[in-house]
Parts: structure tokens; C-alpha cells; sequence
């Protein structure tokens, strides 16, 4: 869903990794009202916490059981059965012969290098405030805001005015300065 070019599933402001736990969140609790529910809001919020670091893997996977399993699902998601090789997951996280049998029931539609190109860049061009902090930054650094090379260099620009470190050194600088002042 932070994926989704529709309006009222997307903000301006936020990483698409939120966009799509709000709306997962809304989605339950819609669904939840006015019936029994078995969702209490720790449970609402344990599925906003996994769809929301789903794409934060260092995090992830050191947080509670569920968060992990569906940060799993997105390894396997980019790079079935060699998960293990290439991103340090679990070994026997998705045979070949599973991947197969998934990929016959939920084949591929376009989520390939140039598909994943085409969004992220996409991203960055619409919402790049929100992508100078995390990998999705790392496409517009290397593509552009279209893919092709468009925009790089105000990227760039934006990218590097975003730097944690220079902003973060800057603020303690002038915490230190209004500390003499006292």
C-alpha cells in the first residue's frame, strides 16, 4: 500500500513504509468495529510495527517474533532461496522447490529490477524528504527521480543538505552556544 499511487493511501510527508501501515491499521480497525474484534490494539499495533520495518531489516529482525517473520517475507520477497547467500538470513528460509511452487501461485507481475527501479525512483522524485534517511535514497543517488538519470544532481543536493551528521553537529554547536549564553 506505500506503494500505491492512490491519493487517499499515500501522504506527501511520510516514508511509504508508514503510509502502508496506516492504512493497514484503518483497514483493521474498520474491520474490527462493531464485532467481537479478537484485534486489541496491541495486536493493531504489532501489525502496524512489522508492515512499518518490514524494509528496516538491522532493526527488524531483533524485534518481537512477528515484526521479524514479516521482515523474513520480504528477504524471500528480493531473494528466494538464496536469502541466506546474499542477505544473512536463515539458511533454509525458502528451498528452490518452495520458491517455484510460490512463483506458480504468485508469479513475479512486474516486481522485477526494472519495476523496483521504476517505484523507488518514483519515490524519490514525489517524496524525497522521505527517502534521504534510508536505502530508498540509494536509487535516487544512483538513478535519478525517473530512472534514467533525471534530477540526479538536485537529488544529490538534497541527499547531502539531509546528512545526519552536519545537521546533528550543527544542532549540539548551537545548543553549545545558547548553553554559553545562560
Amino acid at each position: 500500500m506505500g506503494w500505491s499511487e492512490t491519493p487517499e493511501h499515500r501522504s506527501a510527508d511520510k516514508r511509504f513504509e508508514v503510509d502502508g501501515a496506516n492504512v493497514a491499521r484503518e483497514f483493521v480497525r474498520d474491520q474490527n468495529s462493531g464485532t467481537e474484534g479478537s484485534w486489541t490494539e496491541a495486536r493493531i499495533q504489532r501489525s502496524w510495527d512489522a508492515i512499518a520495518l518490514h524494509a528496516t531489516p538491522s532493526i527488524a529482525r531483533h524485534a518481537a517474533k512477528e515484526v521479524a517473520l514479516v521482515q523474513m517475507g520480504v528477504l524471500a520477497d528480493f531473494f528466494g532461496p538464496r536469502t541466506h547467500e546474499v542477505a544473512g538470513g536463515p539458511e533454509d528460509l525458502i528451498t528452490v522447490d518452495e520458491y517455484h511452487a510460490v512463483m506458480r501461485v504468485f508469479p513475479r507481475a512486474g516486481f522485477d529490477g526494472q519495476g523496483m527501479r521504476k517505484i523507488l525512483c518514483h519515490l524519490c522524485r514525489m517524496k524525497a524528504d522521505t527517502t534521504f534517511d534510508n536505502w530508498v535514497g540509494d536509487f535516487g543517488l544512483t538513478y535519478g527521480t525517473d530512472g534514467e538519470g533525471e534530477n540526479l544532481e538536485e537529488y544529490k543536493q538534497g541527499w547531502e543538505k539531509a546528512r545526519s551528521a552536519s545537521i546533528l553537529t550543527s544542532a549540539l554547536e548551537s545548543l553549545v552556544t545558547l548553553d554559553q549564553q545562560d
